[in-house]
């Protein structure tokens, strides 16, 4: 019995670290869903965007969705690696996270699945002063998602974020303070992907 449980252990563990290896598969297979670069439009202007990198949001061994990070980048930013990830935060230009779905998932475990990433970057009394709008921005999030189903969320200069689903958009939240804390949950210390991914590019063209 005890050699059968030991066995089940091992198997575990071999799944588990595979769920968390095959990087570079990863990104070559992102590399066909996302471009270098994008163009999007900001008060009758556009605004090009680069792709700064690319990661996978798992769940033990199961892969939840791919997502890039695109950045208007200037010559104020920091590359310094102790730096960069405050720096995207506090970056003034023009931000977007893209992501394809990997498997189908419930509104509800998405709604679940980002509160969770914000409450662990941030401190309580910070989160209960963006509750209103966390609220109004899981409220959007009403539909189911099936596999390859998109999501975008943009982070405009003048702090509004706006979120599109399979291209509509289905809010639009001018806060600042709100748009910051929703990046930490793949750019704070406790990120929900390798955060490292998401600046490969960045750290490349530097």
């Amino acid at each position: 019995m005890k050699s059968v449980i030991k066995k089940n252990i091992i198997l575990l563990i071999i799944l588990l670290s595979a769920g968390h290896t095959g990087f570079a598969f990863s990104e070559t297979r992102g590399k066909e869903l996302f471009p270098d670069n994008i163009i999007v439009e900001y008060n009758n202007e556009k605004l090009d965007l680069s792709l700064t990198g690319i990661a996978i949001r798992k769940k033990f061994f199961l892969k939840i969705y791919r997502m890039a990070h695109y950045l208007e980048q200037n010559s104020r930013m920091s590359f310094k690696n102790n730096e960069i990830y405050s720096s995207i935060l506090q970056h003034s230009g023009a931000k977007q996270i893209s992501m394809v779905f990997l498997r189908s998932l419930a509104a509800k475990q998405i709604q679940d699945s980002l509160i969770t990433g914000l409450k662990l970057n941030m401190k309580e009394e910070d989160y209960l002063q963006i509750l209103p709008n966390v609220e109004i921005f899981m409220r959007a999030i009403y539909e189911d998602v099936k596999e390859n189903d998109e999501f975008v969320i943009r982070w405009h200069p003048d702090g509004t974020m706006v979120s599109l689903f399979q291209g509509k958009e289905i809010s639009s939240i001018k806060d600042e303070n709100f748009a910051k804390a929703l990046w930490s949950i793949w750019f704070g210390d406790f990120s929900v992907v390798d955060r490292d991914l998401l600046i490969k590019e960045l750290l490349t063209s530097s």
